[in-house]
């Protein structure tokens, strides 16, 4: 099947495909299918975890306010019961597959970002933080909110201990006086772009010290030992993970007939690079739940069932060795190691993400509209090479950056 039969698919088409057929048509890249809940084959339920100090128990995949509203029903159905960014509805579009379910089952997290300008030039402010949640609250009728969650997180560890840093923390504690919020999280990037510091070193002072509950951070296949030595830090600190941006590279290879044809190989058996991303995530028991863009049935059933598989078998494996292969040189990891190398500064890491929102998620306008706000893109590169040694994907960031930079102009 090539991308051009993706109209010619019907519902029919697709539960006549079942779990194996599910995979095939994942792996061909395809947006939205048309279809429905009820029409859909089984998926099963999903495993819990413990959400570290929360005390939630979370279904292993979570979901997200920005999934197709098509698949949220079967999401409701195959266990998912925690929303990410779910202030993104109010009263007229919140899903209702979720509604009508007791509202003490399943938990909603509204994320709060810094004002006055994007996660790198705006701050923290108290007041307008607590208003802003009080009006998602409102608007949403739901009541309350599980989790506040601070977005794109600190710039460093000072910032967090300073006055205005905690200004997240009194706005937290305000809504949860006043029983509108529950749980204090955080989602924690890299500012060594902007003379801030790692994520991996800003995250054990939040599991040590402070109010702050779980974290969600990058975290995907061949990623550097920091990042896997802080999950399992966070793990002895009863401290929560979810892992975010874990299917690099993913959506181009489903593109890529080399690897299409490869897949066909015995020693795959049907595994896919999708499937065995989840598997190996999945595999750690020191995380307790990973996000993945979902946009079709395909993708979420071909997800969900590899989440339920008790472990990687060996096909798995060879699938994510095909993936790390096909990646290298091409795609980056999100490590951010190059950007400290980098003498003009360049957000490299943020470049290299709004070109996986491209190629791998289909969100070209996304991509373009971040790439835009950036005070400083591609073309700032002086083609230098210094971050070139420092890059263990083997990539050529200087031809990269202008790759990218035709793609998202």
């Amino acid at each position: 099947m090539n991308h051009d039969d993706t109209n010619s698919l019907t519902r029919r088409d697709f539960i006549r495909a079942g779990a194996a057929g599910a995979t095939g048509l994942a792996l061909t890249g395809l947006g939205g299918l048309t279809a429905s809940a009820q029409d859909s084959p089984a998926i099963g339920k999903l495993p819990r975890r413990r959400y570290g100090r929360t005390g939630l128990d979370i279904s292993c995949l979570v979901g997200a306010a920005d999934w197709s509203p098509d698949v949220i029903p079967l999401a409701v159905q195959s266990g998912v019961n925690y929303w990410h960014k779910a202030h993104h509805w109010n009263a007229n579009n919140f899903p209702p597959a979720i509604k009508a379910q007791p509202r003490e089952s399943y938990h909603l997290e509204c994320v709060v970002d810094r004002v006055g300008g994007d996660n790198k030039t705006g701050y923290i402010d108290e007041e307008q933080h607590y208003q802003f949640v009080k009006k998602c609250v409102a608007n949403s009728g739901v009541g309350y909110y599980d989790v506040f969650k601070f977005h794109f997180g600190y710039h460093s560890v000072d910032e967090f201990k300073s006055a205005q840093g905690q200004g997240i923390v009194r706005a937290y504690n305000r809504l949860k006086n006043e029983g509108l919020v529950k749980h204090l999280c955080i989602s924690q990037h890299h500012y060594n772009d902007i003379q801030g510091q790692m994520a991996y070193d800003i995250l054990p002072t939040l599991i040590d010290d402070s109010p702050f509950e779980a974290a969600q951070f990058f975290h995907t296949y061949g990623d550097q030992k920091p990042i896997s030595d802080i999950i399992d830090y966070a793990k002895k600190g009863n401290f929560g993970v979810i892992a975010m941006k874990t299917m690099g590279g993913v959506g181009r290879a489903a593109q890529d007939t080399r690897i299409q044809t490869m897949l066909a190989e015995p020693r795959f058996a049907g595994a896919t690079p999708a499937s065995a991303m989840v598997k190996w995530l999945m595999s750690n028991p020191n995380i307790t739940a990973a996000v993945i863009a979902t946009k079709s049935f395909a993708q979420l059933q071909e997800n969900f069932t590899a989440a339920q598989a008790p472990k990687m078998a060996a096909n798995d494996r060879e699938a994510l060795g095909l993936l790390a292969a096909f990646n290298k040189g091409t795609t980056c990891l999100l490590c951010s190691d190059c950007v400290s190398q980098c003498p003009e500064h360049i957000a490299i890491a943020d470049i290299m993400r709004y070109e996986r929102y491209a190629l791998d998620y289909s969100e070209l306008p996304r991509a373009r509209a971040e790439y835009a706000a950036l005070t400083k893109n591609g073309t700032a590169c002086i083609a230098c090479g210094d971050c070139l040694p420092s890059c263990n994907a083997d990539i050529n960031i200087v031809s990269k950056l202008k790759d990218i930079h035709h793609l998202l102009s």
